[in-house]
């Protein structure tokens, strides 16, 4: 289930998933002259455009990230296949990753790809941690309108079609700066998800805890009188007519 059955064929997925990966090929040259390059690729799905970058960046290392386990086990095994020694997966949400390990993703990224993923102001949202705060990008495909929250703030917005120069593309690439990312979160509406702290516990609610359930079972104390609901009930005589 990466794609779809019927658009499983050398033409569309070259054509819809491939080139369009490799497209961004000259905005990321910029990777080669750094010493600490590390990009991450969230909501890579099958592997795009994260697989086919790293093929093209062999000394950059690349992170991809999805919440659904068996794409990423494909993708893994996509990268095994490839001889990927540059490529790591990590299944989980992207906003959740600095919580989990802030060592390992706090700031770390020098490029966040992604492709039509979700609404952009939500993918800042997400993303916003994971970038570089004084150099770090966001390279986003996307297709159709886009917020105008984010086009104020865009450093670049290049058409997929004049990097590709094959006339097939609709969709663009739209760059944003670290900080531009951080002001476009903003305007999303979303809020920190709270994750647990080990070794603390929900205070418990004593009048609920206390309060029996409807319809529960309660032993009974013989000792009482039983409630018939009939007590004043007399019998007929038939003698008495």
């Amino acid at each position: 289930n990466l794609i779809s059955r019927k658009d499983c064929t050398v033409n569309v997925v070259f054509g819809r998933h491939v080139l369009p990966s490799v497209a961004l090929l000259p905005l990321l040259l910029k990777l080669e002259g750094k010493e600490k390059k590390k990009v991450v690729d969230v909501g890579t799905g099958g592997g795009f455009p994260g697989l086919p970058l790293a093929i093209l960046f062999p000394s950059v290392e690349f992170t991809l990230v999805d919440s659904v386990g068996k794409k990423l086990r494909a993708v893994s095994d996509m990268a095994d296949e490839l001889s990927l020694t540059n490529v790591q997966t990590h299944h989980g949400r992207a906003e959740l990753m600095v919580d989990e390990s802030a060592s390992l993703h706090y700031q770390q990224y020098d490029v966040c790809v992604g492709r039509s993923v979700a609404a952009l102001p939500k993918f800042c949202f997400w993303v916003q941690d994971l970038l570089n705060p004084d150099d770090g990008k966001l390279v986003y495909i996307i297709g159709g309108e886009v917020e105008e929250v984010v086009t104020v703030r865009l450093e670049d917005d290049v058409p997929l079609d004049s990097l590709i120069g094959d006339g097939t593309s609709d969709k663009r690439a739209l760059i944003l700066t670290a900080s531009s990312v951080k002001e476009v979160a903003k305007e999303s509406g979303e809020k920190k998800q709270r994750v647990g702290v080990p070794g603390t516990k929900r205070k418990s609610n004593s009048k609920r805890k206390n309060r029996e359930a409807r319809g529960g079972w309660v032993k009974r104390d013989n000792a009482e009188k039983k409630q018939r609901g009939y007590d004043d009930f007399k019998r007929f005589d038939s003698g008495t007519f």
